[in-house]
């Protein structure tokens, strides 16, 4: 597969903190329309990783190419425009606004229009808003959360304002969507629905997704294919089955024997 056909190409990239070595010559590329799950156990590497391709860290040594343009030292803002987007572990969202004003604020990076179209709502602004408006109505749509549109975010259940963060972040329509363990505290109905979403994104929406995630069932059900990270180390990478079946995955993640 040539260069160009990744979304993502990340190359010998290490990260330290001190004398800690978070990530050690990483290699890993991702196809576009795939979903690759990040695994391994606590201390990997993997939210590293995602903080490195999103620009939240900047590596030592090495190399990340989005859609075969350099990206590495690219600040966090410029990668947002490119199309990347993430959700965090830890909830991100305003919990004094409504469930519309916070998917209205993941679009906020299309707003291109001046300080007098935006005081009178005039020409550029209105069309903005009125795209914006459209754009989060088929996400609101999408993720079947019309009854929570006009609620206070910090007034709603742990599952559904993690469904909104999601949404968030679908606001900004990425070709590359980054998931920090989104299922995280959830409970098993929450996490069958967000499994269901985060499928619906890849295949109907097309996204690109790179999912970290603990739940070894989910991943095993969802995920194209897996690269599984240890001190951060690459151990493995390829289709669930196989990595499944991995001795060193088994020793390292799963609880087994190499």
């Amino acid at each position: 597969m040539s260069v160009q056909e990744f979304v993502l190409s990340v190359k010998d990239l290490s990260l330290s903190f001190g004398g800690v070595l978070a990530l050690d010559s990483i290699d890993m590329d991702v196809r576009k329309g795939e979903l690759l799950a990040l695994i391994g156990p606590n201390g990997a590497g993997k939210t590293c990783l995602l903080n490195c391709i999103n620009g939240f860290y900047h590596p030592d040594r090495g190399s990340i190419h989005y859609r075969g343009r350099p990206i590495t030292g690219m600040p966090l803002f410029k990668r947002a425009h490119l199309g990347i987007a993430r959700v965090f572990q830890g909830i991100q969202l305003y919990a004094g606004l409504t469930t519309l004003d916070n998917l209205m604020a993941g679009a906020h990076y299309f707003i291109r229009h001046g300080v007098f179209s935006a005081l009178w709502f005039v020409g550029k602004a209105k069309r903005e808003e009125i795209r914006q408006r459209r754009v989060v109505e088929k996400i609101i749509d999408f993720l079947e959360i019309e009854y929570a549109r006009k609620k206070m975010v910090g007034e709603l259940p742990y599952g559904l304002q993690k469904r909104i963060d999601l949404g968030r972040a679908l606001a900004m329509e990425p070709e590359l969507l980054l998931l920090d363990e989104p299922m995280a505290g959830m409970n098993l109905e929450e996490k069958e629905d967000m499994a269901r979403f985060i499928l619906d994104i890849h295949e109907e929406r097309d996204t690109t997704v790179v999912l970290v995630e603990h739940d070894m069932g989910v991943v095993m059900d969802i995920a194209d294919r897996i690269v599984v990270l240890d001190f951060g180390k690459k151990i493995a990478e390829g289709d669930p089955e196989r990595i499944s079946k991995d001795p060193r995955v088994v020793n390292a993640y799963l609880g087994g024997e190499a």
